[in-house]
């Protein structure tokens, strides 16, 4: 889980840092105005952290940080099944047990993902990776992808991971030189609306990611839609490059297997 450079590999390829903490390196910009730094990549926290970050305006800020995505180490206190979606509640004693939902059909999924979803039970130590939402005032996570825990040096390696990610974030605030711009990892593929990791992604890929990153539709963009926008493709391309993205943990389903949203929006 380690790299070279002492900061984080991918998580099962479902996402990772570019340095120490979780956090790519700021560019100063002199003439522009500061604002709070935001990262894209997947930022190890813990319940607690969750449950106290800030809030407003539908963004969640730790340490000072505006979060994208995060991901949780606990242990499985509950398991509700619904008709398209999963609600567990998760605890690792730092705090008040978490709800998460994934929204996921176990019915329609593919034989690998429904394996992965039934393995998740009670009693059960799992990683989850997800974004923060606020609800009635209580926060939760949505998670796109959820995976059990085989090892459980992997508990311990977690709070190690945050701790390195807070230290990382204070050093960012300490120094003033957060950019004006938002902070993005160098391997990511950006557009107008978003940006999606780009790093091995073929051109279709690259092209089906980037229509996803910019649909801001809450039930995300269909199929349909993304054929119609890119007209060269077909749906049979469309499809298996929404399968890969999904499976790498860059798109996650929403309301059924044909509407689909970028896990950074």
């Amino acid at each position: 889980m380690w790299n070279n450079q002492g900061g984080f590999s991918n998580y099962d390829q479902a996402g990772g840092f570019d340095s120490p903490g979780g956090f790519s390196s700021p560019q100063q910009s002199s003439q522009q105005s500061r604002a709070r730094t935001r990262t894209q990549n997947i930022v190890p926290v813990t319940v607690a952290m969750v449950h106290q970050c800030q809030h407003a305006d539908e963004k969640f800020f730790i340490d000072g940080i505006e979060i994208a995505q995060v991901t949780i180490v606990g242990l499985v206190r509950s398991v509700q099944q619904g008709s398209n979606r999963m609600d567990y509640t998760i605890d690792d004693l730092t705090g008040p047990p978490m709800d998460v939902r994934q929204f996921v059909d176990i019915d329609e999924a593919n034989s690998e993902e429904a394996e992965r979803i039934r393995s998740v039970r009670e009693n059960t130590y799992v990683r989850l990776f997800g974004h923060i939402r606020a609800f009635q005032g209580k926060k939760n996570v949505v998670a796109f992808r959820i995976q059990p825990v085989t090892d459980m040096n992997e508990l311990t390696t977690h709070i190690l991971e945050v701790m390195q990610a807070h230290m990382a974030s204070k050093m960012h605030m300490e120094a003033g030189d957060a950019p004006a711009k938002t902070v993005a990892a160098d391997n990511t593929y950006s557009g107008a609306q978003g940006s999606i990791p780009a790093n091995g992604l073929t051109p279709i890929q690259a092209q089906v990611a980037q229509t996803i990153s910019d649909c801001r539709d809450e039930q995300g963009v269909s199929v349909y839609e993304i054929a119609k926008q890119l007209e060269g493709l077909t749906e049979k391309a469309i499809r298996s490059a929404i399968e890969f993205l999904s499976s790498e943990g860059h798109i996650y389903s929403t309301i059924d297997d044909d509407h689909y949203k970028a896990t950074d929006s």
